[in-house]
């Protein structure tokens, strides 16, 4: 044999084995993937794909190997992608797949190109171009064959995950539950966990949209199936998809310990895998807990990182729901311009990536966080918007959603150009959040509400609040009864019948008749006198009010909301407020706690105050994180005027482009006294005041604790001796005099007054 000979043979034989290498590579590398280890599969290849971001080394490969590497290299990068948020990674990966379509077309690979059209399906998808990813599948279709049951059952599965996330969910569960005994004779535990928990996440949704808790019991038991097949195979990525899914259940259902439960370990696992956009994912789904929970600060600072995150990886659905997630809780938190912003980018991101659901479920949430601020021609055009791209949506949930909005755009179109805007109640904290809740569920209804609190809690602001959810179409109008007489309460409750009090009717007309329709608010109801007390009785119990000029009584249909600041169950036992008024008001009672017994609602105030004055007064003055924070600890009397007051007195006296820090808030939190402002805390400082101004509360604190008694207050205060807290009180705190419990005259000894 010829030398030449050898050589050529030795050259088939290198070539051959490198190509069963390089087959095997591949194939081990698959074996990867189906487990979510998309790191170790890209390890895998690093022989003929050293780097991320270069091409594969093709050379000297057969045009089936070559076919095999592009396909394998592609839905990897794909994967990797979305995992580490590499921007245009997506484009790459469709780029790489397409390239290995073209290969195995030409080889007549029907099998090959059938895979290769659902892998580059799932590229459309996670950009969340839907139809794209659709008709990319339905290639995909025609070129299965009946003898590949694996590579069907995942086609189907990512037919459904199209399906659904396209709100298509009937779609969705009749291409699962269709083609159920084909997952079930398949030995791959990958796709049975794929095949329940792509069920349970349909079933857990048509639960929610079409309130089946028959559904939402089954997606539970789907959920544990598919946890149990991941474990089985493996595939820990998945299972801390299966966690973040349950998380949100469990969020929807109101069971808040729960969903954070699992969502910690999903964050544990995503973390352990350094998983970026799963992160992003699970992060986005704990701000939708928080916001349930009602703490919108925790909500925004966790989904403003997974927007952070999202806005890098080209994975638009993704982004465009954490978006909305932003905005409303930007919203909540009363910034409601950065709100609507958000809401518009949300909307423009998803339209642009073709997945017209997301980008209409941006603009609903727009109506119902932001519609009170819009006039009726905005609500208008932005309902119509939403409406053209959910027209399509099998999201019971949706519809319902989008047919309120149709009748608030009806309402909006009905009412007179003095338009109620429903003010945002801001908070943080989930005491507020039950009150808020309670009164929602009060709104709904037409009995009267008793609205208790120390001045400055927020009782006005939750009346306009209960009218603006009760979907009202009459005015709010408020009354303070402690300035009315009895006649001009006749005339402003009532309207008069005769021309004697011609100017309070021409100023006030009849409350009750102009908030027909409406609500009425009587403020500091505990100051109504007897007389009047009963003819707000009458109003309630006959609804009726006499017309201007008429002696014919007219029906009214109003809201009676009341508000005190003082204790009117007191008040009935001791007779000062007549009871049969009493129980008619307090059909619903509320009480709003002082904001010292609410300080994680501080921030969250103190936030929405500052951007408030940054923009009344068009200032530049910052404050850190940090100092938003530390004002928990000021020592607020209870309302959040306080707070409020101080914070535009830091604004106007502060130069421009000051930088207000922790330490300054701390300053203002130890002060008793004089109160300066957090751009100048040191301002008018004294020691001895502020000591003597702790002293005296202390004092003031021990004779309410001891009942006035000052040896028992002079115990609790550490003095040996009372006398030492009596001359205290003469020299330094006389003022303090009138607390003490008056001393009762010694009755003296009749044995001594008879021995002397």
């Amino acid at each position: 044999m010829s030398l030449a000979i050898q050589v050529i043979e030795l050259d088939g034989a290198l070539t051959y084995e490198r190509e069963a290498r390089v087959h095997s590579l591949c194939q081990t590398a698959r074996d990867f993937e189906m487990a979510g280890d998309y790191e170790s599969a890209r390890e895998t290849l690093s022989e003929i794909w050293p780097q991320f971001d270069e091409c594969p080394h093709l050379d000297g490969l057969d045009r089936l190997t070559t076919g095999e590497v592009l396909l394998r290299v592609g839905v990897l990068t794909g994967y990797i992608g979305s995992s580490k948020q590499i921007a245009e990674s997506q484009e790459d990966a469709k780029n790489l797949i397409t390239q290995s379509l073209t290969v195995f077309e030409s080889l007549g690979e029907k099998g090959r190109v059938a895979e290769a059209y659902s892998d580059l399906a799932v590229c459309y998808w996670r950009e969340g171009a839907f139809d794209e990813a659709r008709v990319t599948l339905g290639e995909a279709y025609k070129r299965l064959e009946d003898s590949n049951h694996e590579l069907h059952a995942k086609a189907l599965l990512r037919g459904a995950l199209i399906e659904h996330s396209a709100s298509r969910l009937h779609d969705a569960l009749s291409m699962l539950t269709y083609h159920v005994n084909l997952f079930n004779s398949t030995n791959n535990h990958a796709l049975q966990g794929g095949f329940h928990g792509q069920l349970a996440t349909v079933l857990k949704d048509l639960g929610f949209a079409e309130l089946r808790t028959d559904y939402t019991d089954r997606a539970l038991i789907e959920f544990a199936a598919a946890s149990f097949h991941f474990e089985q195979a493996g595939h820990t990525r998945y299972r801390a998809r299966v966690e973040n899914n349950l998380g949100f259940l469990f969020c929807t259902t109101g069971q808040f310990a729960k969903a954070h439960e699992h969502l910690d370990r999903a964050q544990n696992i995503f973390a352990s895998l350094r998983d970026r956009g799963s992160i992003a994912q699970v992060d986005e789904t704990r701000a939708r807990t928080f916001l349930a929970q009602g703490r919108y600060a925790e909500a925004e600072r966790f989904v403003k990182g997974a927007v952070q995150v999202l806005l890098k990886g080209g994975e638009q659905s993704l982004l465009s729901e954490a978006l909305t997630t932003y905005g409303r809780a930007l919203a909540r938190l009363g910034r409601h311009q950065s709100a609507q912003l958000t809401f518009e980018q949300a909307a423009e991101v998803a339209e642009q990536a073709g997945d017209p659901k997301s980008a209409g479920e941006a603009l609903l949430t727009t109506l119902e966080e932001l519609g009170d601020r819009l006039t009726h021609n905005e609500f208008r055009i932005v309902y119509e918007r939403a409406d053209d791209l959910l027209s399509h949506s099998q999201h019971l949930g949706i519809l319902a959603r989008l047919r309120h909005c149709a009748r608030r755009v009806l309402t909006t179109h009905k009412r007179s150009a003095e338009y109620f805007e429903a003010p945002t109640f801001v908070h943080a904290s989930e005491q507020t959040a039950a009150l808020l809740n309670a009164a929602r569920t009060v709104s709904l209804t037409d009995g009267c509400v008793l609205l208790t609190g120390e001045t400055g809690t927020g009782k006005e602001v939750l009346a306009r609040a209960i009218h603006g959810w009760s979907g009202r179409t009459g005015k709010f109008v408020t009354i303070n009864c402690a300035t009315l007489t009895e006649t001009l309460f006749e005339s402003q409750i009532f309207g008069h019948r005769k021309g004697s009090f011609t100017d309070a009717i021409e100023n006030y007309e009849g409350a009750a008749r102009t908030a027909s329709g409406g609500t009425l608010f009587l403020d500091e109801i505990a100051e109504l006198s007897h007389q009047n007390q009963g003819k707000l009785l009458r109003l309630i119990e006959r609804r009726e009010v006499l017309s201007v000029g008429s002696l014919v009584p007219e029906t009214v249909n109003v809201r009676i909301i009341a508000a005190t600041n003082r204790d009117i169950k007191g008040m009935v036992a001791t007779g000062l407020f007549r009871e049969d008024l009493f129980y008619r008001l307090e059909t619903f009672h509320l009480t709003v706690p002082p904001l010292r017994e609410r300080c994680d609602d501080i921030p969250a105030l103190a936030t929405y105050f500052i951007g408030e004055t940054l923009r009344r007064h068009g200032k530049q003055v910052t404050f850190t994180p940090e100092a938003i924070t530390a004002m928990r600890t000021l020592p607020l009397k209870g309302n959040a005027r306080e707070l409020q007051s101080l914070i535009e007195r830091t604004v106007v006296t502060a130069p421009d482009a000051m930088t207000i820090t922790k330490e300054m808030v701390e300053v203002m939190a130890l002060r008793q006294t004089h109160r300066a402002c957090f751009a100048d805390p040191w301002l008018n400082f004294s020691l001895k005041e502020e000591v003597s101004h702790i002293e005296q509360r202390f004092i003031e604190m021990a004779l309410k604790d001891a009942d006035g008694m000052v040896s028992r207050a002079a115990r609790l205060l550490g003095f040996k001796y009372h006398e030492s807290l009596n001359s205290l009180l003469k020299h330094r705190f006389p003022h303090l005099l009138g607390a003490r419990t008056p001393v009762t005259t010694r009755r003296r000894s009749i044995i001594r007054s008879n021995a002397l």
